[in-house]
């Protein structure tokens, strides 16, 4: 699901707003979708923007795109050592905002999907990292990830993952790029510590999810 760039303005003190919003309700791998960042402008002042990011990270020395299909969670037990993350876990970190999220569970029935969203007025937010890739035609491709760690709580009936949660008061500390590469290691570990799965309720929707051409607030709708 998308968030109104409007509702985040002024919670998140933003500089520069560059996320074209569209109000969307299925929200697939290899979409653009909003990140939070802080990034230094052409006069090198430390601006906190909201940028569009194809979600799926692609690093900049990919030789296509392709490897981004396969690089939309990156997992916080494995993501300080794998290549494909090790440079943006250190450099490039960013926060998703987002009213919620789908999730499957799996019964002896079948695939039954749940719509994940945030227990209070806030929005959710979500760990993540970005990258830059150059296009053929030079210019630049945003992307980015969603850290994920081992279900908690309520969360752990419906999936064995969950994404790694911010509170509001932990996007700042995250998104920070001036934490020394040394620092990464236990800021990553108190992020983890800090994330709690009661923030987020969660209810059944109807299968019709499942198919991406699909969006529309009845998604969201609750079923028995």
């Amino acid at each position: 699901m998308s968030l109104d760039p409007a509702d985040l303005a002024d919670e998140l003190r933003l500089d520069v707003i560059s996320y074209d919003y569209t109000p969307r309700y299925n929200v697939p791998p290899g979409s653009f979708v909003p990140i939070v960042v802080e990034r230094l402008d052409d006069s090198g002042q430390l601006t906190r923007r909201l940028e569009t990011a194809s979600w799926g990270l692609v690093p900049g020395w990919a030789k296509d795109t392709k490897i981004g299909f396969k690089a939309f969670n990156a997992r916080s037990e494995t993501v300080l050592e794998k290549p494909m993350f090790r440079q943006s876990i250190k450099r490039r970190r960013c926060a998703l905002p987002i009213p919620g999220y789908y999730e499957w569970e799996t019964t002896e029935a079948g695939k039954q999907p749940w719509m994940m969203s945030a227990a209070g007025a806030d929005p959710l937010f979500m760990a993540g990292l970005f990258e830059f890739w150059k296009q053929p035609d030079h210019s630049w491709l945003v992307s980015t990830t969603i850290l994920t760690m081992e279900a908690a709580g309520h969360l752990q009936d419906v999936h064995h993952r969950m994404p790694v949660f911010l509170e509001r008061g932990a996007v700042d500390g995250w998104i920070d790029p001036a934490v020394p590469s040394a620092d990464v290691p236990p800021l990553l570990e108190s992020t983890l510590e800090q994330v709690d799965p009661a923030s987020v309720t969660r209810h059944k929707v109807g299968k019709s999810v499942g198919n991406v051409r699909n969006d529309g607030p009845e998604l969201t709708a609750p079923v028995a």
